[in-house]
């Protein structure tokens, strides 16, 4: 259980004037782009409950060459969670409206605001796993390993059924919902004809197989050759769809675009003026208000899951040395982000940051219905990432006094979007209608890394005084090295005025300085904001920040002092050399720091530890 509190002295919206309802007296989330923030919704009052209840069970048969395993896994988790989110208001201020963030938030003309009811939701999810494996020699230098794995994918839940599921053919047919009198068209429920609880279809016909091979090619246990192959599934985290609970009509979420009565009054002009509080839990007649927020799951919603396969090569060099070589590789099929799927149509001459909510695709196709939507971010479940890489090791186990391993790796990873991180919130696409725009590396791509461990044990010494001072000392050091990560750059404003807010600019030119005396990482003359109703042409995580070098040191000793008694004396030096490791530079490029070195990791560490054990 988590509870989640702020500071009592903590403003909130109404405190400052604001005409509204805020449903706690001490809270505020609002954000001024590129200058501060105050609050945030991951800091909103909450409380968060969890429980989880597994069983597992495993069978070993060994028959001759076969070493056979059977097992099952079931677990059922629940999650209770009470949020304010956006019930005091979640307030944006991104210069979007006079070019500066700071400019709107002193004008009180935030660009945004998202409003709604706490967020209540009881989720419930259940997971089975069943599986039958056999390793058996095949000969004396072959092994091999064959097994399958069945996971059905049993979507969570809501356990009152909260959330909805918009259609776009419905909407069109102007087709509305039997559980609820006011509900808009195209908006159904469960209860509704073909909408299960879950708002996603879940599916028993998911088996992973699996492959493996272990071959000793000379017999004499100096080399071996591995490889295998295998199909994985995976869950999502248990709140992915947490969002539902704001959704109307209980949550009852609503998005404005740059409200006419600004912060002091945002629902100035409002048809029915404020719509909160809404009644929880909702009436069959509850009213829905217009541009209502809602979260959007595919009804047919696919199984995550993933391929890898390796090929590893090793042989023992001499006594005590092992040198390897591996490559490894995977496929991701069917992980998950998000789209707007309510964008707003850039109408050349009559576009503005204003006028969003006018624009966008359900109200310009019914007017009537359309007002009582804003953004729908919807789940796309067809996302793919790739992985490959290149890992050379060399490795001396301990003996003489020391060990080292030393491992080189070269890899590449590769998404055609962004995938959502723990639940669906926010958009991640800046062209809904083109996810092929988005490909590129993903966030932890890095192209060569470089790990060193090195581990030296001082000798024992016949002399006792000098075995006590010299004797038994380790001495260790680690060195990485690794090249940049990449990073995602942004235009800071809605140029492509969709409503979206991912645009990224064009690239015009050499977009590296890279000089790090200066801090300058980032040509900005190199860029420029796309033009309006355009996306700029520069690809997703398509910059790549500074590389690392970082050695780290320790020197240790156990001093015996009575059998089970013994002293431990250890120094650690963190960062020993103190070089600098910088961040990645500022990727906004509506900041005035954009292309700038900011940050840098921690400088040299220094830590002493004396520990008696006994």
């Amino acid at each position: 259980m988590s509870n989640r509190a702020v500071a009592p002295n903590m403003p909130s919206p109404v405190s400052l004037g604001v005409n509204m309802t805020n449903f706690v007296p001490n809270f505020i989330n609002l954000g001024v782009t590129n200058y501060f923030g105050i609050g945030g919704g991951s800091n909103a009052p909450a409380l968060f409950g969890r429980n989880q209840f597994q069983y597992a069970d495993d069978v070993d048969i060994v028959r001759g060459r076969h070493h056979m395993s059977f097992g099952v896994d079931f677990m059922a988790l629940q999650m209770e969670i009470v949020n304010i989110s956006n019930a005091n208001g979640s307030w944006t201020f991104n210069g979007s409206l006079s070019n500066s963030g700071l400019a709107d938030f002193l004008l009180g003309r935030p660009s945004a605001l998202t409003v709604g009811n706490p967020g209540e939701t009881g989720i419930r999810e259940k997971y089975w796993g069943v599986y039958a494996q056999d390793d058996f020699q095949l000969t004396k230098k072959l092994n091999v390993h064959l097994g399958v794995r069945w996971e059905p994918s049993l979507p969570q839940h809501d356990i009152f059924g909260r959330g909805s599921h918009f259609d776009l053919a419905s909407f069109i047919a102007g087709q509305k919902t039997s559980v609820y009198d006011n509900a808009p068209a195209g908006l159904l429920f469960h209860g509704d004809p073909g909408i299960p609880i879950a708002y996603a279809n879940g599916s028993y016909n998911d088996f992973a197989p699996r492959i493996g091979l272990a071959w000793d090619p000379s017999g004499t246990g100096k080399e071996s050759i591995r490889a295998s192959y295998g199909i994985f599934f995976d869950l999502p985290e248990s709140y992915t769809n947490g969002e539902f609970a704001n959704s109307a009509p209980w949550g009852s979420n609503i998005s404005l675009v740059a409200p006419i009565g600004g912060f002091a009054n945002p629902f100035l002009n409002f048809p029915g003026g404020n719509p909160f509080p809404t009644p929880i839990p909702p009436t069959k007649n509850v009213a829905f208000a217009q541009a209502g927020a809602y979260i959007n799951l595919p009804l047919d919603l696919h199984h995550m899951y993933f391929q890898q396969w390796n090929l590893n090569l090793q042989r023992q060099l001499g006594g005590n040395w092992l040198a390897a070589a591996a490559f490894l590789g995977n496929k991701a099929t069917h992980l998950r982000t998000s789209l707007q799927a309510n964008p707003a149509v850039y109408i050349p001459g009559k576009s503005t940051v204003a006028n969003t909510n006018d624009r966008r695709l359900l109200t310009l196709l019914n007017p009537v219905q359309g007002a009582y939507y804003s953004s729908i971010t919807q789940m796309d479940d067809g996302v793919n990432t790739n992985y490959s890489s290149l890992r050379l090791s060399i490795q001396h186990r301990f003996a003489n006094h020391f060990t080292l391993l030393s491992v080189y790796t070269y890899s590449h990873g590769l998404a055609d979007s962004e995938t959502i991180a723990n639940r669906l919130t926010g958009i991640y696409r800046q062209n809904p209608y083109d996810r092929n725009a988005e490909y590129g590396p993903c966030d932890v791509d890095l192209r060569h890394n470089l790990v060193n461990s090195f581990v030296y044990e001082s000798p024992k010494f016949s002399n006792r005084p000098m075995n006590w001072a010299l004797g038994n000392w380790k001495v260790s050091f680690q060195l990485t090295a690794h090249s940049g990560f990449v990073f995602n750059t942004t235009s800071g404003v809605d140029n492509s005025l969709t409503g979206v807010g991912q645009d990224r600019p064009n690239v015009v030119g050499n977009p590296y300085v890279r000089d790090t005396n200066s801090l300058v990482w980032l040509n900005a003359s190199a860029f420029v904001a796309n033009a309006p109703g355009t996306y700029g042409n520069l690809g997703f995580n398509a910059l790549v920040g500074p590389g690392s070098f970082t050695m780290d040191s320790a020197l240790s000793r156990m001093f015996p002092i009575h059998e089970a008694h013994r002293l431990e004396l250890r120094f650690e030096f963190f960062n020993t050399l103190n070089h600098t490791n910088f961040s990645n530079a500022i990727s906004n490029f509506k900041s005035s720091t954009f292309g700038l070195i900011q940050a840098a990791s921690d400088p040299r560490i220094l830590q002493f530890a004396l520990k008696y054990n006994f």
